[in-house]
């Protein structure tokens, strides 16, 4: 009927077991481990029936005719669970003669866990990949709102900086407009004086030609000397446009030029210890206004502390390849819990003080031009120091 040690050959090297059915169906030969699959009716009956053993050809019957009849070669039924965790194939072939039916029994239990495995593998990975893509949305999201929050951030606080250099700028400003005034009064007075000289004689008709010529000159000299000392402070008040190479004794010097009326009024006496070869690339006006900044701080501590030696002593020098200028004054220096925060901003010892002169100096010196600033006390008083 058929071939059994063949068929026992190919099972024993496979993951295979068989039976074989005659045309009634009825279960006429199985391998020997067979009951692993369908025990329960082989067991229990002598003669089984092939639908009795295996339920899943229940329905199959016009299939399995056509196997008889030769019309199909081979009938598959795959992925058959069978209790309690087994997997398996189904095949059936035509036996020997067109009188058996040949079912074979392939255990896939493994491969189909390897399969599931690998299935649920990768459903997890793309589950993760879902995951990893949503979050890396998200961070995108909130990397790109944090960009946006600094950006304003930013440009809040280029704004508030460009405020407080404008306040600080204001304040000078009327520091100086002070200044100016002070020093315009003197020739003021002198052509209000030759006027009244030349109405005067006028009147008594002693005006000669001569007379109004000399007064004329004066009355120019005077006006000169006025328009000369607005075009001082109007340089003074120019912003650099680009970095140029200057001498720090002269740029320092013309500054003391513009304001040393207002400190000999004062009774404060300026010093400079000048080295002319000392030069740097950078901003003249800029670096003006942080030298000016110091003074007025001096200026207002000698003033809420006046004495009668009051002096500010500026020294220029060369260290290295870096320019170093010394600021020191003989008021009293600067309070212990102010020195160590002395360039915050508003931060001030100063009653009237705004605390922003200082602030925008360091800015200036460090950010502008690349240097450093510090502030000490000395015996006698405070000392700044700049190196650029």
């Amino acid at each position: 009927m058929h071939n059994k040690e063949i068929i026992d050959a190919i099972c024993a090297n496979h993951s295979y077991e068989y039976l074989v059915v005659n045309r009634c169906y009825e279960v006429i030969d199985t391998s020997e481990n067979i009951s692993r699959y369908c025990d329960a009716f082989l067991e229990t009956q002598n003669v089984c029936n092939l639908f009795c053993a295996v339920p899943e050809f229940i329905g199959m019957e016009e299939a399995l005719t056509l196997l008889f009849e030769g019309k199909e070669k081979t009938l598959s039924l795959p992925l058959i669970f069978k209790s309690p965790d087994q997997y398996i194939n189904l095949y059936v072939y035509l036996g020997a003669r067109s009188e058996t039916l040949i079912v074979l029994f392939e255990n896939i239990t493994e491969k189909t866990y390897a399969q599931q495995q690998a299935r649920q593998s990768y459903n997890e990975n793309l589950l993760l990949l879902d995951e990893i893509a949503d979050k890396n949305r998200r961070l995108e999201a909130y990397s790109q709102e944090m960009k946006t929050l600094v950006d304003e951030e930013v440009r809040k606080n280029v704004e508030k900086q460009h405020m407080l250099e404008l306040q600080n700028r204001h304040a000078q400003m009327g520091e100086m407009i002070a200044i100016i005034t002070h020093q315009w009064k003197q020739p003021l007075n002198v052509i209000q004086t030759i006027c009244a000289n030349l109405k005067l004689k006028y009147e008594i008709e002693k005006l000669s030609f001569e007379f109004v010529m000399e007064k004329v000159d004066e009355i120019l000299n005077q006006s000169k000397f006025m328009d000369t000392t607005v075009a001082d402070f109007q340089n003074f008040f120019s912003p650099s446009k680009s970095k140029s190479k200057f001498y720090l004794g002269e740029t320092i010097q013309s500054l003391i030029g513009l304001v040393k009326e207002d400190y000999i009024v004062s009774n404060i006496t300026l010093e400079v210890e000048v080295n002319d070869e000392v030069w740097i690339e950078g901003y003249a006006n800029e670096y003006s206004q942080v030298i000016l900044s110091i003074l007025q701080n001096a200026k207002e501590a000698f003033l809420e502390n006046p004495s009668e030696d009051m002096r500010i002593y500026i020294t220029i020098s060369q260290y290295e390849s870096h320019s170093y200028v010394c600021i020191s004054d003989n008021a009293g220096g600067i309070p212990l819990a102010i020195l160590p925060k002395i360039f915050e901003q508003y931060e001030t010892s100063k009653e009237q003080g705004s605390g922003l002169g200082l602030h925008i100096a360091k800015s200036i010196i460090e950010k502008n031009m690349n240097g450093q600033i510090w502030a000490t006390n000395t015996q006698e008083g405070a000392s700044f120091h700049i190196v650029v």
